[in-house]
């Protein structure tokens, strides 16, 4: 390494002798060439330039038509290969001469990175022309297109779509260029293009160009009536005749017919003979199958419609065509993949047999995805108008599919996605949702009408002013029982009822609105009518069947029981602690019968307790009401604090 540095030391050292070698660091940016080479090397180089070395040396042939060849050479002035195209010695007319001197020109004439550029036109040994081009290294398109293995080999090329639209976009891009300059080539297909071995694209074989402008060295596109091209790609009016006319919509046709062979791998006109062949072409029906993507169609019928007008005016506008293809590609992809799941959405909502829950299941995953799918594509391309009309297809199955199940909400929802719902559709989920909020209308109302919370202090109000009423009642009876001989009639014990009525039927036209407003308080309040009704006819029973008041009493714990019982079954289930108390009251009184008046109010209070604790609540009805009032009354009290205050330190009015 030390001397390595040396060495170099010494060679800037040397540097810096040389005369000029001060401007270099006044302009570091120029470039520093080697001294001249002695003048024995000069001659030689400019030996090569004399006319015995110039020339070209012809070789192998590379390849040969119908009536040219084309052979390897050495351009000796420059010592590189080359392509000599010249015409075979069978071929040689003066048409067939001049065709190929035309050929020469034109493509001379189109100097673009995608057109096999000419060197030279001279004569060979014969003194015939021949045409030097640049020599090719690589295959013709038409050997690579669907060689999916070797574009990813050679080009690093995964997708062989992509890659092929991308090679005609290259061609494309040669042909506006030429229409730029006037000419119309003709004979586009694969086999006319050179991929080169790094990729390079080079359109070649312009023998049928035709120009549309005047120009003495160029075959005429007004000439150009007789057919001419190949035919399994040919425009209409390639077939020839007085009304044909050649013009750059010709080359656009071209193009569309190559891309018909991309899309499908197929080249659009075929047939069993020339003639079968040429039908097609006049038709140009193109038989694109539905493998091929919408866009994509749509683009190759636009480039091949029989009618030059309706074609792309131009091949730039085709090449755009291509590339919004290829940037809506990935969108089509995803439209693609969630039609397919689409599809499996449709099949799964007609399965039979299967559990609802799970397949509901089913559809919503399938729904999710393919809803996911279609979004994504429109997001990548507004413009995706399939995957615009498979997410409305989806959206409509999963409405109708919630139609079925009898889920208008649930379809309204959905409906709410679609921009433009279908007429029949929307009077369907119109009326589901009708009859949907008619079903939660009368939900609520009878949700309301069993709703025990509704009334409840005032029932709970009621219920302690009676159950007070009966709790006092028998204790005041059994004090009077001994004293008074009317408190041993069965008088006494309807008049005790009938007041006992009253005092309800007050308490319930006070109480109106809020023991009205539910079934449930309705059936409480006619089921205690219904208990004092019968209490009433038990003692005028007892009465008429000359049966002993206090026996009566002894039933009438037995009637209290049994409504107790019946109210805790169908309203209150919750009173059934009431019950088994007045029934054990019962059996007690039953067996010791000078405890009737007080097993009679231990009933009635196992009662009022019953009823305070469902239907009292203490927290809210007591402790926070408690607190507010106490928060309110202190609240009242800073403020009077705080206007004192004010009012004592507020200075004299002078």
């Amino acid at each position: 390494m030390r001397r390595s540095l040396e060495q170099m030391r010494d060679t800037i050292e040397a540097a810096s002798a040389v005369p000029d070698a001060s401007t270099y660091a006044s302009l570091p940016r120029s470039t520093i060439e080697p001294r001249s080479k002695k003048s024995a090397e000069v001659a030689r180089a400019l030996g090569l330039l004399s006319p015995s070395a110039r020339g070209i040396d012809v070789h192998r042939t590379l390849g040969e038509g119908g009536m040219g060849i084309v052979r390897l050479g050495t351009q000796r002035a420059l010592g590189r290969e080359v392509a000599v195209k010249s015409l075979k010695a069978e071929a040689r007319t003066d048409a067939t001469t001049l065709k190929l001197l035309r050929e020469a020109w034109i493509t001379g004439a189109l100097e673009h990175p995608n057109v096999v550029p000419v060197y030279d036109i001279d004569l060979d040994a014969q003194g015939e022309p021949q045409i030097v081009l640049k020599k090719i290294e690589g295959d013709a398109w038409s050997e690579l297109m669907g060689d999916r293995a070797s574009i990813a080999r050679r080009f690093h090329a995964k997708d062989l779509l992509e890659w092929n639209l991308r090679i005609l976009q290259q061609v494309a891009t040669a042909v506006h260029f030429a229409h730029s300059r006037g000419i119309v080539h003709r004979d586009l297909k694969p086999e006319n293009v050179m991929i080169g071995s790094f990729g390079e694209v080079y359109l070649v074989d312009w023998g049928l160009a035709v120009s549309v402008r005047e120009d003495a060295r160029f075959p005429s596109a007004r000439d150009a009536t007789e057919m001419a091209g190949t035919p399994c790609y040919m425009a209409p009016e390639m077939i020839g005749g007085p009304a044909a006319v050649i013009s750059e919509r010709t080359d656009v046709y071209l193009l569309g017919a190559i891309l018909h062979e991309i899309a499908t791998g197929r080249v659009p006109h075929e047939g069993d003979s020339l003639m079968q062949i040429l039908l097609s072409v006049a038709r140009s029906e193109p038989d694109l199958g539905d493998a091929v993507p919408a866009e994509l169609a749509r683009i190759i019928r636009r480039a091949m419609d029989p009618d030059p007008d309706a074609r792309f005016e131009n091949a730039e506008q085709l090449r755009l065509a291509i590339g919004g293809f290829l940037e809506h590609r990935d969108s089509i992809r995803l439209g693609d993949e969630a039609e397919e799941r689409l599809q499996k959405l449709l099949e799964a909502r007609t399965v039979e047999g299967a559990e609802e829950g799970e397949r509901r299941l089913t559809l919503y995953h399938l729904f999710g995805e393919c809803r996911f799918g279609f979004l994504e594509a429109l997001r990548m391309w507004r413009d995706n108008e399939t995957a615009r009309a498979g997410l409305t297809r989806a959206i409509e199955a999963m409405i109708d599919f919630e139609l079925s199940a009898g889920d208008g909400r649930a379809a309204s929802i959905l409906m709410a996605e679609l921009a433009s719902p279908p007429a029949e559709l929307r009077a369907r989920v119109e009326k589901a949702a009708l009859d949907l909020s008619q079903e939660r209308e009368r939900q609520q109302k009878l949700s309301a009408e069993h709703d025990e919370t509704i009334g409840r202090r005032t029932r709970a109000f009621v219920g302690m002013i009676l159950g007070t009423m009966w709790t006092l009642g028998p204790i005041a009876w059994a004090i009077m029982w001994p004293r008074w001989e009317f408190a041993r009639t069965h008088w006494m014990a309807i008049d005790f009822s009938i007041a006992t009525g009253v005092v309800g039927h007050l308490l319930y036209v006070w109480a109106r609105d809020s023991l009205s407003k539910t079934l449930f308080n309705r059936r409480l309040v006619w089921t205690v009518r219904i208990a004092l009704l019968l209490q009433v006819a038990l003692y005028l029973g007892a009465y008429l069947a000359d049966i002993a008041p206090l026996r009566a009493q002894l039933m009438l714990i037995f009637l209290w029981a049994a409504m107790t019982a019946q109210t805790a079954n169908t309203i209150e289930n919750r009173l059934l602690p009431a019950a088994i108390v007045t029934s054990g009251a019962f059996l007690v009184a039953a067996a010791f019968p000078d405890t009737i008046f007080w097993m009679m109010s231990l009933s009635n209070f196992a009662l009022l307790v019953n009823m305070a604790i469902v239907w009292s609540r203490l927290r809210d009805d007591v402790v926070e009401p408690f607190h507010k009032r106490h928060a309110e009354r202190q609240k009242r009290w800073e403020a009077f604090l705080e206007r004192t205050r004010r009012a004592e330190t507020r200075p004299d009015d002078r």
